[in-house]
This record gives C-alpha cells, structure tokens and sequence, in this order.
C-alpha cells in the first residue's frame, strides 16, 4: 500500500464492509431461479404451418427463464477455499460473460464486488474471491499461482450453481492493489482466459519487455489501468508503452481523489468513474458486450 500505515487501512478496509453489509436490509441469501410452469403435452400437428409453429413453441420452452435473484450480490460456496461473492446479472436468459474482481491486501471482496457491479451492471457476472483470512478478519491472497487456483475454482462453482447463464468464453481480469500485482502474473501465463484487464492502483511495476511479449504472444489484448494517486501515472504509462510496443493496446485514466492527509488509495469514486468512462473501448471487438447493452 501507497504511504498508508495498515492500521489506516485495516479501518477504512472494515468501515467499508459494513457499510456495504448496512445498505442491505436483508443478508446475504442464496440466488433463487425461477423456472417456467410445466408445459401440457399435445401432439404435433401435421401440417407443414402446424409443425413450424410446434417448433418454435419448443424452442420457447428450451430457453431459460430469466434470472432472478432476492438480491443482486450474494455468497458463492467454492469448495476448497472461502466463500466467493458473485452480482447476478439479474434478467440474463442466455450465457452471460464474467468479470474476475480482485481485492487488495487487509480487504474484502463485498465492497469491490459492489463497485464492479455498478460499473457493468447485468451485462455480466462479476466473480470475487475471498482468499484467505488474516488474524484481523480480512482477506488476503497468498500468491498468483495461489489466487489463480481459487479463481479457476471459483469459475467452476458458478458454472454448477447457475449452468446455462455462465458464458465460458474469455474472462475480465479486475484486480486492486495487490489484486492488480499479482493480476500481472494470472494473466501474463494465461493471456486466452484474460485477453483483457483492468488494473486499479497496482501492477504497473510488473510489467517488462519479456512479460509484454508474453501476453501478447498468448493472445493478450487491452489492458486498462486506472489510477487514484497521480504518482502512479507515469509508471502505469511505462507499463502501457510497454504493452502497446509489443503489440496489445493500453489505457491509462487517473480518478483522482482528494488528499485530506488521509487514505486515497482506492477503487470507487472517480476512479470508478473513469474505469465505467472505458468500458467500451475495452470491449471493443467482444460482440457478446455489445448484445448484452448497457
């Protein structure tokens, strides 16, 4: 963390959760499905006219109902490790794309799955993991090797709680602070998985030559990276040239936040802001971000 004593932010890190656990009037609940009625059985008619409107009222009932849940963020077992937390894209009646959102260190992922969802909305799920608690009662991730096996766990417990909405296509990397660190490694080795990303606060410093190359060779695409603290800028802009002279393309948008001698290395606000402001730009070329809107 930037210039910030733990205490500081081990504080503002829990004021945050329970703020975000407050705004709710009911907890957490699991995503409840609704299903259509049972249809009635009828013969085809044999006519041609009969058999076509048969068919169409089949493919009808075979399409999912749209999906419905109590409340847009909820938990999600993940055998093996902690509970994740995942927004429903609420209405979704065909596969929608994931958003991959990583906390920072001495953090939750409530109130980072939180902000994700405002800046996507129901265009897609947005997959948070938990990682491992900390004696304070925050989270952390131990490794990228370590946070990629949660991560790939976390993909397979969505794809079986909520099968026929998971799209399994490329998955948007998010990561902040140290989710943005060790978010250079995830999608440097696996580039197909995370053609894209975003990274918030962090991350900039992990990037060479040799990894640039790598991404780009494996299919590595656009990379976002969204600053809060100015002093940032010049490094993420390092790390975009980098990217761009292999052959990916970057961002680089600062959302500033106002120094009150205070915490300001953070994702909401105006850093959020800019980050929603790219959404297009980021996705540009992934028709299932144009079908889903806005």
């Amino acid at each position: 963390m930037h210039s910030l004593r733990r205490s500081a932010f081990v504080a503002l890190a829990v004021a945050s959760a329970q703020k975000w656990c407050a705004d709710r009037e009911a907890p957490l609940a699991t995503a409840q499905m609704t299903h259509p009625s049972p249809a009635t059985t009828a013969q085809p008619p044999n006519d041609e006219a009969g058999q076509t409107l048969h068919e169409q009222a089949a493919r009808e009932m075979a399409a999912p109902p749209p999906l419905a849940s109590a409340l847009p963020i909820v938990p999600l077992p993940v055998p093996g490790f902690s509970d994740a937390v995942v927004s429903i894209p609420l209405g979704a009646m065909s596969p929608r794309p994931v958003v991959v959102a990583t906390h920072g260190l001495w953090d939750f992922p409530e109130g980072l799955c939180d902000n994700w969802r405002w800046i996507v909305g129901n265009r897609a799920w947005v997959l948070c993991p938990r990682g491992e608690p900390m004696p304070d009662k925050t989270f952390r991730y131990r490794s990228g090797p370590a946070l990629a096996k949660e991560i790939d766990a976390g993909l397979r417990a969505l794809e079986q709680a909520y099968g026929g909405y998971v799209d399994d296509g490329p998955t948007l990397y998010t990561g902040f602070s140290l989710g943005a660190i060790l978010g250079v490694w995830i999608i440097s080795h696996d580039p197909a998985r995370y053609p894209r990303a975003v990274l918030t606060e962090g991350g900039e410093d992990r990037w060479s030559p040799q990894v640039a190359a790598q991404f780009v060779r494996d299919g590595g695409k656009r990379v976002l990276f969204a600053c809060g603290l100015r002093a940032r800028v010049s490094g993420a802009g390092r790390a975009a040239w980098l990217l761009d002279r292999a052959g990916a393309e970057a961002h680089v948008v600062l959302g500033e936040l106002p120094d009150a001698g205070q915490f300001i290395h953070w994702y909401n606000g105006p850093v959020a802001e800019e980050t929603k402001a790219q959404l297009d730009w980021l996705f540009e070329g992934d028709p299932r971000w144009a079908a889903n809107g806005r």
